[in-house]
């Protein structure tokens, strides 16, 4: 049992940094907010996270990524991206890496279609900020991320707040 508390990775959350030099940026996640403040989540293999991925060669840029990704797994087109921060991942054995976070507008929702990547369709859902959090369960760790997204959708005028109904396809 204690190895594998050892194994357990540590979550460090740089709200507005860059990673520093030298930092690998493994993925590129969005809080994708649409008209009603709901946030946008993936359902893979039983587990919900936000949409995004793995920058590849051909992105010019870590929002190009986030734009790709966002369309390949869950069919959304976004606007206004904005970088919140980083999340810093420790593992035993590893070199840190990064997990960067950007908060977006949700602009079009696509016909669902499968996941390049994956060959699959993910469920996709749009759910209340708090109901959100709770499904993705990332506890303390996400608190601080969730609230600088919360403040960009803010800024824009969107709902955050108010209660809405979750939208599941």
């Amino acid at each position: 049992m204690r190895e594998t508390q050892e194994q357990e990775p540590v979550y460090l959350w740089h709200g507005a940094a860059r990673p520093p030099e030298g930092m690998q940026v493994r993925q590129v996640y969005g809080y994708i907010f649409d008209a009603l403040g709901r946030a946008v989540l993936l359902c893979d293999d039983g587990r919900w996270n936000l949409p995004g991925g793995t920058p590849e060669p051909g992105d010019a840029d870590r929002v190009s990524t986030l734009l790709r990704e966002v369309w390949e797994e869950v069919q959304v087109e976004i606007a206004d991206p904005v970088y919140l921060g980083f999340q810093e991942v420790r593992r035993a054995g590893s070199e840190p890496y990064a997990q960067l976070r950007m908060a977006a507008r949700l602009t079009r929702l696509g016909p669902r279609a499968a996941d390049p990547d994956k060959g699959r369709v993910h469920v996709r859902r749009l759910s209340p900020l708090p109901e959100a959090m709770e499904l993705l369960g990332w506890g303390a760790a996400a608190e601080a991320q969730a609230k600088a997204a919360a403040r960009i959708a803010a800024s824009w005028g969107l709902p955050v707040g108010s209660p809405q109904p979750s939208h599941v396809d």
